[in-house]
């Protein structure tokens, strides 16, 4: 049985209204320009490095505004949902015997906090953040060291473009969710394993692998 690895924002939960109320903030402070409502779905199809340069923040500062964002985060926190569906996934997969993790680049805090808020503290084998923007295929090849496994014996799923690259560095099979942050057409530009456009048939999909 293969091990599934999950992105947490966007793939998990539902906070793509909450980070941009926070990146709003931010940017108010620091005098960046502000993310408006018109602006979405543009930036959904946008890498991360071109929605910097369109947004005028310094590459400098990310690093910074990474931190002070995640504090931010878990003062919000529950105001946060899981996506509707989700819960039953995980639920499901581990029914049928399948472990689950989470790595993402969200604090393993704020990570816990939510699953506990969400009555579903059980439901994941371990909770790995991946400390750098662009550094998640060093955590995924860390967690398979450390599992003794094979990029064929996992399965990433995420909502991002920088998710499939990084499994492509590793030839870790991804399933990417089009619900999330990035736009469908973003995320068929990495070339994921998989698309998919509802819970039921990541279900279906994950089962089938």
């Amino acid at each position: 049985m293969k091990h599934i690895l999950f992105d947490f924002d966007g793939t998990l939960v539902d906070s793509r209204a909450l980070l941009v109320k926070l990146y709003n903030e931010m940017a108010e402070q620091h005098q960046f320009r502000r993310i408006r409502d018109t602006d979405l779905a543009l930036l959904r199809s946008l890498s991360i490095a071109e929605r910097v340069d369109r947004l005028g923040v310094p590459a400098l500062q990310i690093p910074k505004l990474i931190v002070a964002g995640r504090q931010l985060y878990q003062e919000n926190i529950k105001t946060l949902h899981i996506v509707p569906g989700m819960k039953d996934v995980i639920a499901k997969l581990s029914s049928q015997g399948v472990k689950c993790s989470i790595l993402s680049s969200n604090s393993e805090a704020n990570i816990r906090t939510f699953l506990k808020n969400n009555k579903m503290d059980g439901a994941f084998k371990e909770i790995i953040s991946a400390k750098l923007l662009f550094g998640k295929h060093h955590s995924i090849r860390k967690v398979m060291k450390q599992w003794g496994t094979t990029p064929s014996r996992m399965i990433y799923v995420g909502d991002e473009l920088r998710d499939i690259e990084a499994c492509k560095k590793l030839g870790v099979p991804i399933v990417a969710v089009t619900w999330g942050y990035d736009a469908p057409r973003l995320l068929l530009r990495g070339g994921p394993d998989y698309l998919v456009h509802t819970p039921g048939e990541l279900l279906r999909t994950l089962l089938g692998v």
